[in-house]
């Protein structure tokens, strides 16, 4: 009878263990570096507006496994518009802030700390706010090239 108990307890210790080494865990913090995708035109988004991006490069677990690849959907909410302006001497911004990215498997994971600040012109007094695309139509595009960066919120098991 001890012997039939512990072949159960080994059993079911094996299923546990088998269960926690395919667990893939996506910790918080981990880096998700975001590309625009072609030909968002910043002169026409408005507060509150959701726009899609994407992943700029593969995001992988500690295990080196990738968690979210190249080319992942990305969900992003302007924070403010071009044409809305608090001072009347200040220059036109887009403020965006990344919110979310939609894994392979469909499950969304959300992200933080992720604010990209794109203006009109060079000369904006502000170092940390990158020149809009200028298009020959008159408009301004989200430079497709430049790579902004967000957080993993909350460590999140991506295991299927």
């Amino acid at each position: 009878m001890k012997k039939i108990a512990f072949i159960l307890v080994a059993l079911v210790a094996s299923v546990f263990q088998a269960e926690a080494q395919e667990r893939k865990l996506l910790t918080a913090g981990t880096d998700v570096p975001v590309v625009a995708t072609e030909g968002i035109n910043a002169d026409v988004l408005k507060e509150g507006e959701m726009i899609e991006m994407m992943t700029a490069d593969d995001v992988k677990l500690e295990s080196g496994e990738i968690a979210i690849p190249k080319g992942s959907q990305v969900s992003a909410r302007v924070r403010t518009g071009l044409h809305q302006r608090v001072l009347t001497n200040q220059k036109r911004r887009l403020i965006i802030d990344i919110k979310e990215v939609k894994l392979p498997n469909g499950k969304k994971v959300a992200l933080t700390n992720g604010v990209a600040s794109f203006t009109v012109g060079k000369d904006t007094g502000d170092l940390d706010a990158v020149p809009l695309k200028h298009a020959k139509s008159k408009k301004y595009l989200i430079p497709t090239d430049y790579v902004m960066h967000a957080k993993v919120d909350v460590s999140v098991d991506i295991s299927k």
